[in-house]
């Protein structure tokens, strides 16, 4: 490639002067390559139609094909996890969750604590074996166990606790009678 043609070709792909492009190449003696590095280093060269770089940038025109298919097949934007409706079931879960940890099931045995249990641990062992549970329950009322609720709300739990305490006092009598008989 002669001289002309190699001025024209570092002009064309650098954006600079023919003289820069000339004086770039007498001193890489005629090495494109290294006359382009050298026009980059002074700041002459800017490659046409923008610039290239190995530096990551987020370019948001961009959407990846795997998320706008997703969005599709839910039927549009607001209904995934981040759309208004999973943000509705993420809040509603979340105060489950506080519900369920902030309050707990207290078990006690002639005014001696025996257990607290955050209800979800209690609610994790009810699921599990309801049955046998339940008549555990019924029997150790029996045999001088308590239960009542602790937590944040406390007039539910008075209620709740009322409840709880009608249940100690129906099997109190229920000992009595049977000890009289």
């Amino acid at each position: 490639m002669e001289l002309f043609e190699k001025v024209e070709k570092l002009v064309q792909k650098s954006g600079c002067t023919y003289e820069e492009a000339k004086m770039a190449l007498d001193l890489t003696d005629g090495d494109m390559l290294e006359a382009m590095i050298l026009l980059e280093k002074q700041g002459k060269a800017a490659p046409q139609g923008g610039s290239y770089s190995t530096r990551y940038e987020s370019q948001p025109q961009y959407v990846p094909v795997i998320v706008e298919e997703k969005k599709r097949e839910r039927g549009g934007a607001g209904t995934g996890m981040k759309g208004e409706g999973g943000q509705k079931v993420k809040e509603f879960l979340k105060k489950v969750w506080h519900v369920l940890s902030s309050n707990y099931l207290v078990i006690d045995r002639r005014g001696e604590q025996m257990a607290k249990l955050p209800f979800w641990v209690a609610l994790l062992i009810l699921l599990g074996s309801w049955f046998l549970i339940l008549a555990l329950v019924v029997v150790s009322l029996f045999f001088g166990f308590t239960y009542s609720f602790e937590g944040e709300k406390e007039r539910e739990m008075r209620a709740a606790n009322k409840v709880m305490d009608k249940f100690s006092r129906a099997a109190e009598s229920a000992k009595e009678e049977f000890r009289k008989k």
